[in-house]
């Protein structure tokens, strides 16, 4: 009578003496880099996979790590344009103020939305061909904070742009916080 090499016996009995000299259990990465005979296939064909190897020699299976580096990478490939989430670059916060992306521009922001710039700046700055200062504050004359357009907006500094406002080109007044 023939019979089978490697039996399901003898093959857990090799994952148990690998995992005692190394006190962990293979994975199958370490089996194969340790130029094990027989292969890592030979376990996946007797036990289905290898993880069900591993556990019937009694063995805990490790778990998938991924290194800091590689998290890392992961982090930078997918952001801005490249996010699994990316809506075109134009976002509205919960007051109603629209942002862009835009991370190269000076007036981006650093805070919680890192790389945008709101609308209403951008809008501004490009109208003036320059960068606004931190000083400088843009008024919604239509108190619209989504109308966006050239016509409706108006460069003020920060003292002028809080509280009771009067607006010189609809004069009305705008309670500003």
């Amino acid at each position: 009578m023939k019979t089978k090499p490697y039996l399901k016996t003898h093959l857990i009995s090799l994952l148990k003496a690998w995992a005692q000299e190394h006190g962990e259990a293979p994975s199958r990465r370490q089996w194969n880099e340790a130029a094990r005979i027989p292969s890592d296939g030979l376990f996946r064909l007797r036990f289905g996979s290898w993880g069900n190897a591993i556990k019937a020699a009694g063995l805990e299976v490790k778990k998938p790590t991924i290194s800091p580096q590689c998290r890392a990478a992961t982090i930078a490939a997918h952001k801005g344009k490249r996010s699994y989430a990316w809506k075109g670059g134009r976002i509205v916060d919960k007051k109603g103020y629209a942002y862009v992306w835009m991370p190269e521009h000076p007036n981006a922001n650093v805070g919680k939305v890192k790389g945008y710039v709101a609308e209403h700046r951008l809008v501004m700055s490009q109208t003036l061909g320059r960068p606004l200062t931190d000083k400088e504050h843009i008024h919604h004359r239509n108190a619209i904070k989504s109308d966006n357009r050239p016509e409706n907006l108006e460069l003020m500094t920060k003292a002028v742009h809080r509280g009771e406002v009067c607006c010189p080109h609809c004069s009305q007044t705008f309670t500003i916080r």
